[in-house]
Order: structure tokens, then C-alpha cells, then sequence
């Protein structure tokens, strides 16, 4: 009875320090925080840049959806929603000049 109560006494605070360090190791990460951005005005060569870039992650990204297409793993009507979802990405962010705008999305928390 003696070891049994020992061994559940070693257990309960073995699993309270792994609960604790883990804690402490979830509290350094910026866990569900987007990035601050400042507010900045991009010259046209700046923009003209990034569309580039962003230009080749939607035409990449939709030729992943073909692939995916073509293997049979998504169906017509659901490879066109997601190539109109890339769309219309791209032309939110060109219209905001290619500057995310994230603190927009973040949840409203009840105060």
C-alpha cells in the first residue's frame, strides 16, 4: 500500500511539472497574436514588387487547386469556389495596395 501510494504521489507531481512547464512554454509564444503593422504609404515600385509576388502565390496556389483537380481529390464546382476565393484575395489586397490589413479579423472578445 505503502509503494502504491508513493508511486501515485511521484505521478501526480510528475504530471503537475509537465502541466506547469508547459504552461510557462505556451506563455513565450505569441500564440493567436497577428503582427503590428505600421502604417506606411508604399512607393509604386514597391507595389509594383509585391503584385508580382502575389501575382505568382495565386497562379501557384491555383495551379496546386488543378493538380488536386485533375487527381480527382476536389470536385469542378469546389475547385472553382477556391480558385474564386484566391480571386477575390488578390483583389483585396491590391486594393489595399498590397498592405495586409489583419487586425481587421481579429475575434471581438466580450468584455
Amino acid at each position: 500500500m505503502r509503494k502504491l501510494t508513493s508511486f501515485i504521489l511521484i505521478a501526480v507531481l510528475s504530471l503537475s511539472f509537465i502541466g506547469l512547464s508547459t504552461i510557462s512554454i505556451s506563455a513565450e509564444h505569441d500564440h493567436g497574436k497577428t503582427p503590428k503593422y505600421k502604417e506606411v504609404k508604399l512607393t509604386d515600385e514597391q507595389t509594383e514588387e509585391l503584385k508580382v509576388l502575389y501575382e505568382d502565390l495565386v497562379n501557384q496556389r491555383k495551379g496546386i487547386i488543378n493538380k488536386y483537380l485533375e487527381f480527382g481529390v476536389l470536385t469542378e464546382e469546389d475547385a472553382t469556389k477556391i480558385k474564386g476565393h484566391l480571386d477575390t484575395f488578390y483583389e483585396k489586397m491590391e486594393e489595399d495596395r498590397f498592405i495586409p490589413k489583419w487586425e481587421k479579423h481579429h475575434k471581438k472578445t466580450a468584455e
